[in-house]
């Protein structure tokens, strides 16, 4: 595992030693995934970040080819086969799973020293941050000094080790020995002038070492930069302090012999330091995805939060902590992703109608699918709502009226709009006075926005209002702003904002969420239900008795996507269960097809070829992609691999269509969405596909014989799938007979009649002649 240094220039050892981390732009990408603690960065962010948005042609080819070179740095002994464990695809961007970070590490030292300086036990104080400190070799992401992204958490660091340093120098004389900080603080206030808490400890310093005068120049010298820099006054403490140093206060001498105070014992604390930050003591409001899906078993105590049918439909199934989490959040914002179907609707109505239940008001707004929509539509859609209800103020009450009086004009002015920026591009060279048109209109829309958020602060003070934003992926550019207005200024008022999107299209809102990070935002990653859930949501939806394994198979073949059981169930209903386990519903197809639409031609294609791959027959590989048959197939050596393979693999990682499972190589995100890409290829061109893999399997994996014949009976080669198939079946029936006889059977294996009725069911399928048949 590498061990990462940020604290200073940007390095990592590795089992083999430093690792080399390339160019400047491929090294800036590994720090702003490390600024990014572990989180998800989308590519779009990347992209803005690196070439501060102004990209270059090919920017994702190019954000695409910098992770795979690090992915190669950082885990040299991986191969295709292995998933990445270090540098992850987690859509729609990457994320740096690394465990050893030394700022983190100094951050936790300093916590410990808080801590432990707060449990009056100075000593173990002095020891925690003295190790942090010593971690510190030079500024924070030393060479990323000018980008943008890292400012924040260069200013963070630098704050957190300007305390450390205060605290020490606290916890040194809570032990007798202030002499010892004294020429530290001096250095200290050198880099830190400003700070009040270090010319505080200083003249404390001074004064206990018998210097009244210089602890008093000390003050007059904090005075005096004050005054100076900010034409401020010195704080409360640095007056009270003047004055007990003047006075000889008996509060100010030398503390008595220093105690190593339990952290239950709150009489046994010596007095706490002023102004520990906040920062050091913080708790993460991180909601931590799913839990992973458990037995069937669960369905006997698989509530739903609102099992009652509402009008005519089963509202929500297994959101029991996702609904508790969202009715807490009586102010501030909260973002609720998922890809499509994830029930991200339903639960934000649900929540919606307890809300309105409990008496707050309760407004949704969405941004609309089509093109053509006036900009902001979702707010207008949000204040006619309240509105009805509560009338604005006087201060607010014009802005507001002309806002909703003028909505379809302000469409017209402000051009057409679609993924939230203008489509036109003739700006550059309009005449000065439609310029100065449209920036009226630019600062209308300003002045707009902050006359909303007046009025909900207005409205907030005689009921909790909640406010939910639907599909924030589809938003145009004055929906967002008004977003970041009204978070901002509605701040402490009892006001909530819920936003959802899907999880898939969320790169275009990096900067949107990036914004919303300074307030806090709930986060809840909408996953699939967990089988107890979604069996009893296939079993209400259907509204027939359903089968245990049928139950099981949906909920795996689903990837517990409500809206995907939902629409099995239906077809459970009508066709049985038999169709529902081997028929995409037609609407789940629809919505799959429109979003593998998206994916370039190339990725398609390779994509096609890893369904064949994946389909469900007997054998090792069965229901993953087996990489070095897809490579095979898809041509070429290596260096193919590289360049065109890896590449496709990972754009549809970071569409979510493949996934990386923990025991390696590459599967689909769901049984339905290999079914919908496998069901888009015409018929011939999955025959040959099928006949290709046969031949690259019988070069490759020639014991396969069960998968052989499944390929080569679908590639149209009926003689040899009959001939695989009689040898499978022949294997099967030495297994069966050796278990029968007290040996251990091959887990997975069949009876030879199960392969024979395999192979004979595909030879139908491809209408193979009798000769073929007869074989079996």
């Amino acid at each position: 595992m590498a061990v990462f240094s940020v604290l200073g220039a940007l390095q990592a050892i590795g089992e083999d030693g430093p690792i080399e981390f390339g160019g400047p732009r491929q090294r800036s990408v590994l720090g702003r995934l490390l600024v990014a603690r572990g989180q998800v960065v989308p590519v779009g962010r990347l992209i803005s970040d690196l070439w501060r948005n102004q990209p270059p042609p090919g920017a994702a080819g190019s954000i695409q080819t910098y992770v795979s070179h690090l992915r190669r740095a950082l885990e040299p002994q991986r191969t295709i086969r292995t998933p990445a464990r270090l540098l992850v695809t987690v859509p729609p961007g990457y994320a740096l799973r690394a465990e050893h970070v030394d700022a983190w590490r100094f951050e936790e030292l300093v916590r410990q020293g808080s801590r432990r300086l707060l449990d009056g036990d100075a000593a173990a104080a002095v020891a925690a941050l003295e190790e942090a400190l010593a971690l510190w070799k030079g500024p924070a992401y030393q060479e990323f000094a000018s980008a943008d992204w890292a400012l924040n958490e260069i200013a963070r660091l630098d704050e957190v080790r300007a305390t450390a340093v205060e605290q020490r120098a606290s916890a040194v004389m809570a032990l007798g020995t202030p002499g010892s900080v004294i020429a530290d603080l001096r250095a200290h206030l050198a880099e830190h002038p400003l700070r009040e808490e270090g010319w505080r400890l200083l003249a404390t310093a001074l004064y206990r070492q018998g210097r009244q005068g210089d602890a008093l120049a000390a003050l007059r010298e904090a005075r005096r930069l004050l005054a100076a820099e900010l034409g401020v006054d010195p704080g409360p403490a640095l007056r009270r302090l003047e004055a007990g140093i003047l006075a000889h206060a008996p509060e100010l001498d030398l503390p008595g012999p220093a105690r190593t105070a339990e952290p239950d014992n709150p009489a046994a604390r010596l007095p706490l330091p002023r102004d520990i930050p906040a920062v050091l003591l913080e708790v993460s409001t991180e909601v931590p995805a799913t839990a992973p899906a458990t037995g069937l078993a669960e369905i006997s105590t698989a509530v739903p939060v609102a099992a009652a049918r509402q009008e005519g439909r089963i509202r929500l199934f297994g959101r029991r902590s996702e609904v508790s989490l969202l009715l807490g959040l009586s102010e501030g914002v909260a973002l609720v992703t998922g890809e499509a179907g994830m029930g991200k609707t339903a639960l934000v109505e649900e929540v919606a109608a307890v809300r309105a239940g409990q008496g707050a008001r309760v407004a949704i707004g969405r941004c609309p699918a089509t093109r053509g929509a006036p900009p902001g539509w979702a707010w207008a859609e949000i204040l006619r709502t309240l509105t009805a209800a509560v009338q604005p103020r006087e201060h607010t009450a014009e802005p507001i009226a002309r806002l909703l009086a003028t909505f379809p004009e302000a469409a017209r002015e402000n051009g057409s709009y679609e993924g939230g920026s203008q489509v036109d591009g003739s700006q550059a060279n309009e005449a000065p006075e439609e310029r100065s048109r449209r920036e009226g209109v630019r600062a209308e829309g300003f002045h707009g926005r902050r006359a909303v958020a007046a009025y909900l602060r207005d409205a907030a003070a005689e009921a909790p209002i909640l406010l939910v934003v639907e599909d924030l992926h589809r938003a145009d550019r004055e929906t967002l702003d008004t977003l970041l207005d009204v978070v901002a200024e509605t701040a402490g008022a009892a006001v909530s904002v819920v936003c959802t999107f899907r999880q898939e299209e969320a790169g275009r809102l990096a900067g949107t969420t990036a914004a919303l990070a300074r307030h806090e935002p709930l986060r809840i990653g909408l996953r699939g239900l967990r089988p107890g859930a979604a069996a009893g949501l296939v079993t209400a939806v259907a509204g027939v008795p359903v089968t245990r394994p049928a139950l099981t198979a949906v909920a795996a073949r689903t990837g517990g996507n409500p809206f995907f059981l939902r629409e099995t169930a239906r077809l459970i209903a009508a066709e049985g269960e038999t169709a529902a386990l081997t028929t995409v519903p037609a609407g789940v197809r629809d919505v799959l097809a429109a979003r593998l639409a998206v994916l370039p031609a190339r990725v398609r294609t390779v994509l096609g070829v890893a369904a064949v791959l994946a389909a469900e027959v007997p054998g090792k590989h069965g229901g993953g992609i087996d990489l070095d048959v897809l490579a095979a197939v898809h041509g070429g050596g290596e260096d193919a691999v590289a360049d065109a393979l890896v590449d496709a693999a990972e754009e549809a990682l970071l569409a979510g269509v493949l996934v990386e499972p923990d025991d390696g190589g590459l599967r689909f995100a769901s049984p339905v969405l290999r079914d919908t890409v496998y069901g888009a290829m015409p018929r011939l061109r999955r025959a040959r596909t099928h006949a290709r893999v046969a031949a690259v399997l019988e070069r490759l994996r020639p014991d396969e014989a069960a998968a052989l014949a499944h390929h080569y009976a679908l590639g149209g080669d009926p003689v040899k799938a009959a001939r695989y198939a009689l040898t499978a079946a022949e294997r099967a029936d030495l297994r069966y007979a050796r278990r029968e006889s007290g040996l251990t059977r091959a887990p997975g294996s069949r009876p030879a009649r199960d392969y024979a009725s395999v192979a004979r069911d595909r030879l139908r399928e491809t209408q193979s002649p009798p000769t073929g048949a007869s074989l079996l």
